[in-house]
């Protein structure tokens, strides 16, 4: 428990270094380029951010499941995974670029040429740099990959703050800045591994490949239902409306998705932790404690933000967001819940069952587009924060229900607090604050 604290400790504080800068990058980004210019730097990051995702077949959450089970020798993980992300990172950005040439007045109405092609550069980047941070996640080295992390964030902050202000005042310029941000990242990634691995293996392991893809296509497709039931109301909202109001719609989720900080860097620690517990009984003990004070601090979290968001846009963000509020404020419930479900989405993964996800999030889906298509000409963009609450709701339901039967637990274990945690968060605090004061 001391480790998994620790480690949740150290990731949360990088998230909220992490949260800051990326603040004040999206701050920017919306003041200097206005509502539609930040509706269509998020449209051009969007498409290559879902080609990354469904060409990545699983590869990232198999690297930190088969890194954290010791079932293969790390330096050919390394290896392998170079050759994995280069081969399908060109092969990706090649269909990408048709796909754009093709069907971007289809899936992308109101962006123009440029800006789409060029921000398919992102995509091998984002494969590469994704499958070889998470052998750092299944090594259990969070600080590393934590590090890692932040440094990221901050080249993306220095190189937009210096496109836009010194380069070009443009979406053009945030975009090429962007990328050139996450090609150094990607070469210090690369470095930092070889180092910390003294060496890397490119010669093919066959069981490994066999292993990744076994375990990766089962998490694959819970990867694209997930990342489409987060990102598909972006697309049409786009589709019905226009660039602008996505615009307007990304800050509200921008925002909204930070409270979800704290369960993320929780369940970066805990998939590689209940990848490698032989011992049931800690997995079906350890899990619910870390549940219920997810959902605690999530719902607690959501409703300080519902009567406070309102002056948040209007000061950071100016005025002119402010349609960017009630659509914040209808999607608060649907996050309140998110923290919880992601916490037992990984414990699910990490017992080696994603395919489980997978059947969950293809409910959700379906029901988010349909409330979506339905809603968003109605409604606008307080429609698609509807449909996406609902479907997080539904989602959060589903997962809970499956995991008590896989683990044996009940609701209220998994969700309500319980007398013994109030000991536990004492010792906890106690153990900090003696960290903290170099004890």
């Amino acid at each position: 428990m001391k480790t998994f604290t620790k480690n949740t400790a150290t990731t949360f504080i990088a998230q909220v270094v992490i949260l800051i800068i990326g603040i004040a990058t999206s701050i920017i980004i919306a003041r200097v380029l206005g509502p539609e210019g930040k509706g269509l730097y998020s449209l051009a990051i969007l498409l290559p951010t879902l080609m990354a995702t469904l060409t990545n077949f699983g590869i990232s959450p198999a690297t930190v499941y088969l890194t954290a089970s010791g079932s293969y020798d790390r330096k050919q993980i390394f290896g392998n995974n170079i050759l994995f992300s280069l081969v399908i990172g060109t092969i990706s950005l090649m269909i990408g670029l048709v796909v754009v040439l093709f069907l971007k007045e289809t899936l992308l109405p109101g962006l123009p040429m440029t800006l789409a092609l060029v921000g398919m550069l992102i995509l091998p980047l984002t494969l590469l740099v994704e499958n070889l941070q998470k052998i750092f996640i299944g090594m259990q080295k969070i600080l590393t990959a934590n590090v890692l992390s932040i440094i990221y964030f901050s080249l993306s902050f220095v190189f937009i703050l210096i496109a836009l202000f010194g380069f070009r005042s443009d979406v053009l310029g945030v975009l090429i800045a962007s990328i050139l941000s996450l090609l150094v990242a990607t070469i210090m990634v690369v470095l930092w591994l070889n180092r910390t691995l003294r060496g890397v293996r490119f010669s093919l392991n066959f069981p490994y490949i066999k292993s990744t893809l076994s375990y990766g296509l089962k998490a694959h497709l819970g990867n694209i239902l997930g990342f489409l039931n987060l990102r598909a109301d972006m697309f049409l909202v786009n589709f019905f409306i226009n660039p602008t109001a996505v615009g307007f719609y990304s800050i509200s989720v921008n925002i909204a998705e930070k409270l979800w900080l704290i369960s993320k860097a929780s369940s970066t620690v805990l998939f590689p932790k209940v990848a490698a517990e032989k011992n049931e009984q800690k997995r079906k003990e350890f899990t619910p404690i870390i549940s219920r004070t997810m959902f605690l601090i999530t719902v607690g979290g959501a409703l300080i933000l519902f009567f406070i968001v309102e002056k948040i846009i209007v000061l950071l963000y100016s005025p002119q967001f402010f349609s960017s509020v009630r659509p914040l404020q209808i999607l608060l419930p649907g996050i309140a819940v998110g923290g919880a479900d992601s916490i037992l989405a990984h414990d699910i993964a990490g017992r080696g069952k994603p395919l489980v996800n997978s059947y969950i999030s293809i409910i959700a889906l379906i029901v988010n587009i349909i409330l979506n298509i339905i809603w968003i000409p109605k409604f606008g963009i307080e429609g698609a924060a509807w449909a996406s609450t609902i479907s997080y709701g539904l989602t959060f339901v589903g997962r809970v229900l499956i995991y008590s039967r896989i683990s044996g637990n009940s609701f209220g274990v998994i969700l309500l607090p319980q007398r013994s945690d109030v000991a536990l968060y004492k010792k906890l605090w106690g153990l900090t604050i003696r960290k903290l004061r170099g004890r």
